[in-house]
């Protein structure tokens, strides 16, 4: 065993400086400063920390505490007294407590008995032994529920502090309105995915390969099972005829790591999109076609024809009642999903159509192509409306403001582009990424904008200072220091999408 004179000092070193310091804390710190005079000090200590507790209930009591100045002040007040009078909980095992007290009565340390006397309650295992006129709790006893939502929690062993430590770190990603990114990774896939997606329920994971085929996992508790019995389902107008069907056993197959195995496109599968409502996934390939998959039993339920080149992009529209393609055709073709032709035909890129978005009314989609220019079209009548030039380079995708007033782009030429749409100025650019950009997407609450490239970089950028302060027809740069950076370690970003749940940020990458 060590000598008692080397043990204590860590064991009291461990909660005699905590770290960062807590509410509860702080406010022991300024009514001590009281006690001793320091009226000054208190307050300047209370004005350079009051900021960092933003809860509504911390707001009102720390106003209630900037009206205190004297020792009477605070036994007036007997919330901010009780932070004086309550004690924290320490739990020490035997041989721990043993080693302190012999440090103590060895030593004679004045000012360390006093702050343990005053400030600490030693909690020990049933069975220890007491100190003199020391009183304590069980250990097994409940902590109690401290002032103002605080709960006072013992130091214990270094497991329990890091355990403490773990569960307010989840309790602060709750409470925030943005989660924090969560990213997939799909392995041993570098050269052959080419597409992914999750379900907007975050149950199921989809992700389309350079092999034709199409992979779905179950995400969390969710289990795909291959059902065996009949399954009912909605109808199709255009539900593939029997005589084109595939057996099922040879349409599907689970894998070895346990997803299902979706076959019937002839080419690369270039992008997906889950329709909760009718539990169908729709996919576009190279081989010019889009199909409708059945999520209840796996099978193709519709193949849709009508580009003569590879589909590149798709989207669908607020409900999911209409779908949108751009091919490498130059044109933009509308969807319902009950007829396998077009509805409308959008013509007039010059070049590849890359992606494809609607607008969140669903009155216009908006089109980025090969040929350095974004289009905007009225889906009703197929009318173009406007036309944004001035990218450098392809636009590879784009994203509407939550609101419909602002149309983000990004591609080769590495930078977001920012559009007002009522006045058609370029509003800012976005600059910081050292490779092309191959996503865009608008949190759901318009405050930030999320774009990946291609080296495996995710940004995050505030959307609120450049939108609020500029007006129509004036543009200018944001420092990429304004940008939340994460490298998620993938080879390829396959997507990044805002989620619902949670206003969750989530990226699916290859490694």
């Amino acid at each position: 065993m060590q000598p008692p004179s080397a043990v204590p000092l860590r064991i009291i070193r461990s909660f005699l400086v905590p770290s960062p310091l807590t509410l509860p804390r702080r406010i022991k710190l300024i009514n001590e400063m009281l006690h001793a005079g320091n009226r000054q000090a208190a307050i300047q200590f209370l004005k350079a920390h009051q900021n960092e507790f933003v809860s509504d209930t911390e707001k009102d009591f720390l106003e209630e505490l900037s009206r205190v100045f004297s020792v009477q002040d605070i036994e007036l007040r007997s919330l901010v007294n009780a932070f004086r009078t309550r004690k924290y909980k320490v739990d020490l095992s035997e041989s721990a407590h043993i080693c302190l007290r012999q440090y103590l009565t060895r030593y004679g340390h004045i000012i360390l008995m006093q702050i343990i006397n005053t400030h600490i309650t030693i909690i020990r295992k049933t069975g220890s032994p007491k100190m003199d006129g020391e009183t304590y709790e069980e250990k097994s006893q409940k902590y109690e529920t401290s002032i103002n939502g605080h709960v006072e929690q013992p130091s214990g062993t270094g497991v329990d502090r890091e355990m403490r430590e773990l569960q307010e770190a989840i309790r602060l990603i709750r409470n925030n309105a943005h989660q924090a990114l969560r990213v997939f990774t799909v392995k041993n896939a570098i050269e052959n995915a080419s597409c992914g997606l999750i379900a907007p329920k975050m149950d199921k994971l989809a992700v389309g390969f350079n092999t034709a085929e199409i992979r779905l996992w179950g995400i969390g508790e969710t289990v795909l099972v291959e059902r065996k019995d009949k399954q009912t389902h909605v109808p199709f107008i255009c539900d593939v005829s029997p005589f084109y069907k595939f057996n099922k056993h040879e349409n599907t197959i689970r894998s070895k790591a346990g997803a299902i195995i979706l076959r019937g496109h002839t080419d690369v599968v270039h992008d997906l999109r889950f329709i909760p409502e009718a539990d169908i996934l729709l996919s576009v390939s190279s081989d010019k076609d889009m199909r409708a998959w059945r999520l209840n039993d796996y099978s193709c339920a519709a193949v849709y024809s009508g580009h003569s080149y590879p589909i590149w992009c798709m989207d669908t529209s607020v409900f999911n009642l209409y779908t949108a393609t751009g091919s490498h055709d130059r044109t933009a073709k509308l969807w319902s999903l009950d007829r396998t032709f077009p509805l409308r035909i959008f013509a007039g890129h010059f070049l590849d159509v890359n992606c494809i978005k609607f607008h969140p009314n669903a009155r216009y989609l908006a089109t980025g192509s090969a040929d350095k220019t974004i289009r905007l079209w009225a889906k009703d009548d197929g009318n173009l409306v406007r036309v944004y030039v001035g990218a450098q380079s392809t636009i590879y995708t784009l994203a509407f403001s939550p609101d419909g007033k602002y149309l983000a782009a990004a591609g080769d030429d590495k930078c977001i582009s920012i559009w007002d749409l009522a006045s058609n100025a370029l509003l800012t650019e976005l600059k910081g990424h050292e490779d092309t950009v191959m996503n865009v997407d608008w949190s759901l609450d318009g405050q930030y904008i999320a774009s990946a490239s291609i080296d495996g970089i995710v940004r995050l950028w505030p959307t609120q200072d450049f939108i609020n302060t500029l007006n129509g027809g004036s543009s200018s740069a944001m420092s990429q220091s304004e940008a939340q950076i994460f490298s998620t370690s993938c080879s390829s970003i396959l997507s990044l999408n805002y989620y619902k749940k949670n206003n969750s940020l989530i990226c699916i990458g290859t490694a």
